[in-house]
């Protein structure tokens, strides 16, 4: 899993923004809470030789929500997963879906955090390539309350 420390988050130490806090549920010593942006961007990257060749992955966001998240609601989020030498992968995300069943709705984990399939590909192997994932959302909204704890890529 990327921790939030590994991820680039547009004005992530910028602390108007972003505060960086230790949770006691979180298995990484900070997680990033969002105050307020308009200019939602999320960035992870991974080097594919420390996943396993011939197999098939999928990508999640695992956060929280807190008691304040504001801007989100049924807002489309961007999501794109892009392997070094293949085509994107782009998927549209709700992280906070306010009354309605849509489609990719966070699920909500064993550790109670909440996870939201980003995408999916499959990691050939054989190279060191490098997998790209973004997650943004700039339309001048402003946004804020929720807790990113990292991107965790799993065998599907």
């Amino acid at each position: 899993m990327l921790a939030a420390r590994d991820l680039a988050i547009t004005w992530g130490d910028t602390p108007r923004y972003w505060s960086w806090n230790s949770v006691p549920d979180s298995r990484f010593p900070e997680v990033a809470e969002l105050l307020a942006v308009c200019w939602f961007e999320i960035d992870g990257m991974i080097s594919t030789c420390e996943l396993s060749s011939m197999t098939h992955y999928k990508a999640y966001l695992v956060f929280k929500l807190t008691a304040t998240v504001y801007g989100f609601g049924n807002e489309p989020i961007e999501a794109t997963l892009q392997l070094s030498g293949t085509g994107d992968s782009q998927r549209t995300v709700f992280l906070h879906a306010e009354g309605e069943d849509v489609q990719n709705d966070p699920i909500e984990r064993e550790d109670g955090w909440l996870e939201l399939e980003l995408g999916e590909f499959f990691n050939q192997g054989g190279q060191d390539g490098k997998l790209e994932i973004r997650i943004f959302r700039f339309n001048g909204r402003w946004k804020g309350g929720v807790i990113i704890e990292g991107i965790e890529i799993r065998p599907n």
